[in-house]
């Protein structure tokens, strides 16, 4: 497929009611994926207190967001190119000492990226928390995509964000991602567990993104600080992924066969 950039970047959010739900890992996976397809991506890691996509990457950017608003650096310097269509803005661990708010730093953050940068999809891994930083992220989204397990409180958590959200975005930007499952029979229940309770209190109903099957080699590639997509070529995991960046690809018009 040649190559045609869209004229602003594609912002997905990944979200969560709580923490340990594989929302990093997804980000990660989905971003290298859409990159081997010819689009150039960034990863924007926004958890500003335990980042950890570099991590996953297995890279350690020199620059960070924090330098950058130490005064030390221009924004740009802090972007780390992973490979020729992935790149990473990505911080250090336990920076607190912001100029401003959480919420205006995002949106500093996201300004100069678009004004400076020629992305194809922005795609932003999030703190774990209900808070203000979680909502800025989710108010400049294209695509919003929640995270949810088969653990209950993955479930109720995961209602709770989307109650604190639902007053601000509209559910059509909204879409829920089902990961660790055994199957496709096991994702649904699951949605249609999240989607009972919205459907009965909030009155929507959300369309599932689609879903990621439980593979035991997830953990060995966080240990090993390898990319499970750089690994493997032909799981189910990697068949899920790809189905789910090409459903993203379609809501673009940019649909790959």
């Amino acid at each position: 497929m040649e190559k045609e950039y869209i004229n602003n970047p594609f912002v997905i959010t990944i979200c969560s009611g709580k923490g340990g739900v594989g929302k990093s890992f997804i980000t990660a996976n989905l971003a290298n994926i859409l990159a081997k397809k010819g689009m150039k991506v960034l990863i924007w890691d926004a958890n500003m207190n335990f980042p950890n996509q570099h991590i996953l990457q297995g890279v350690e950017p020199p620059i960070r967001i924090s330098d950058v608003f130490q005064g030390h650096f221009d924004l740009l310097t802090a972007i780390f190119s992973i490979n020729e269509n992935l790149d990473l803005l990505a911080d250090k661990q336990n920076f607190n000492d912001l100029p401003s708010s959480d919420s205006d730093l995002i949106l500093d953050i996201f300004k100069k990226l678009l004004i400076n940068t020629n992305y194809d999809f922005i795609i932003i891994d999030t703190p774990a928390f209900n808070n203000e930083q979680v909502l800025q992220c989710c108010n400049i989204a294209d695509l919003i995509t929640l995270i949810v397990t088969d653990e209950p409180t993955s479930i109720l958590d995961g209602y709770g964000l989307l109650k604190i959200l639902l007053p601000y975005i509209s559910e059509e930007y909204m879409a829920i991602l089902i990961n660790n499952v055994i199957d496709d029979d096991d994702a649904e229940d699951i949605s249609y567990k999240l989607n009972l309770a919205t459907e009965k209190f909030l009155n929507i109903e959300l369309e599932q993104l689609g879903f990621v099957p439980y593979d035991r080699e997830v953990r060995q590639s966080i240990l090993k600080q390898e990319l499970y997509s750089n690994i493997y070529e032909d799981t189910d995991l990697i068949k899920s992924l790809d189905g789910i960046s090409n459903k993203i690809l379609k809501r673009i018009g940019q649909a790959i066969e």
